[in-house]
């Protein structure tokens, strides 16, 4: 029979263990003994945001620096890699962006130089607006953005101040541009209710706070407009941005505009139309039929022409994009605030004053 092993000694068992149990010490008899404390560094305070602000700008990396690299340094694969490394995210950018107005310029031309169809259209092209009003701005913002009209759009709508009029408001595009603080009301007016109707979510989404005083106003500019009933004297500013082109009577519309702004007030305009070129303005009249039955507006009307018809008084002219984008400032006439546009065509129209025209040329 085998016999079992006998226990060591050096563990304790039974009682023995028990007894050690209790003879353990209390467990601050093991930590360290304290360390004695600096009373200089408690003093001492931290260095201040100032000071870790400059010392990580005297770290930056300088041109000096890379002079100070040898001939053999400059040509190492080290070397070389980081330089493709901090090349590669402009470089990249600069295509995408050399790409899409590419793209752009090829589709522009295409649909400028193809044969279009000639077809009788009615003279109001409102249906067309109705039917594109959901995604009328991804139609549009691509060909907006590469003629930097959205800065123009914020520029423009700036300047509003006191009791505001948008006509032809469409979806609203000029709505994250308003100032309300400088605002007392906003009408948007536009004839179409598919495009009120999105602009009416976009400015809650944009301006939900000032939803109580702004107005949206489902009509044609061309009838008479009802300012709101604490702004019986006109509407301080009124503003228009792409809304000649798809009016059939462009005269009457800015008349109509006259009679409901007050005789201090402004009239803003951002127009699209016939250029500075003749070979320019060829190939909008070959095209602007096929333009309107798609998109609703006749982008070859004499902008400047229309203005000088209307009678207003005309403050500022600026011109971009070859000439096609008008930026157009005008100011009501005396004794217009409160006569129809129907019978302002029967008054003498004093002969306005020479426009002071602005060239401005900005990419082109």
């Amino acid at each position: 029979m085998a016999k079992l092993p006998k226990v060591p000694r050096s563990l304790p068992i039974g009682r023995d263990l028990l007894s050690k149990k209790k003879r353990a010490l209390p467990l601050h008899k093991y930590a360290p003994p304290a360390q004695p404390v600096d009373e200089a560094l408690l003093q001492k305070p931290g260095p201040s945001p100032k000071e870790n602000w400059q010392r990580v700008w005297s770290a930056r990396p300088k041109l000096s620096d890379l002079q100070r690299l040898s001939d053999e340094e400059l040509k190492s694969a080290q070397h070389q890699a980081k330089l493709r490394r901090w090349r590669q995210w402009p470089m990249f950018g600069v295509g995408l962006v050399a790409f899409g107005m590419g793209m752009y310029g090829v589709m522009l031309y295409a649909s400028l130089t193809q044969e279009s169809e000639h077809k009788d259209l009615p003279s109001d092209l409102l249906d067309r607006f109705d039917k594109d009003a959901e995604g009328y701005d991804e139609k549009v913002d691509m060909s907006e953005t590469l003629l930097f009209l959205t800065s123009k759009r914020k520029q423009l709508t700036a300047q509003a101040k006191g009791h505001v009029l948008e006509v032809a408001a469409g979806t609203g595009r000029n709505i994250p541009y308003y100032n309300t603080k400088q605002c007392a009301t906003v009408t948007l007016l536009d004839a179409s209710g598919p495009m009120l109707a999105v602009a009416k979510r976009k400015w809650n989404d944009t301006h939900k706070e000032y939803f109580n005083r702004v107005f949206f106003k489902q009509q044609s500019a061309l009838d008479p407009i009802v300012p709101p009933f604490d702004a019986q004297e006109g509407y301080d500013t009124v503003i228009q941005t792409m809304g000649l082109c798809s009016t059939p009577e462009p005269v009457k519309l800015l008349q109509n505009i006259e009679a409901s702004t007050k005789e201090d007030g402004q009239i803003l305009l951002l127009e699209h139309g016939k250029s500075h070129y003749e070979w320019l303005n060829n190939l909008l009249d070959k095209t602007a039929p096929a333009h309107a039955d798609e998109h609703g507006c006749w982008w070859n009307k004499d902008i400047g022409k229309i203005v000088e018809e209307s009678g207003l008084q005309v403050e500022t002219i600026k011109r971009y994009n070859f000439g096609t984008t008008w930026w157009v400032e005008l100011k009501p006439r005396k004794g217009m605030r409160r006569r129809p546009a129907e019978t302002a065509e029967l008054l003498p129209v004093a002969q306005p004053e020479p426009p002071v025209t602005r060239k401005s040329w900005s990419l082109w």
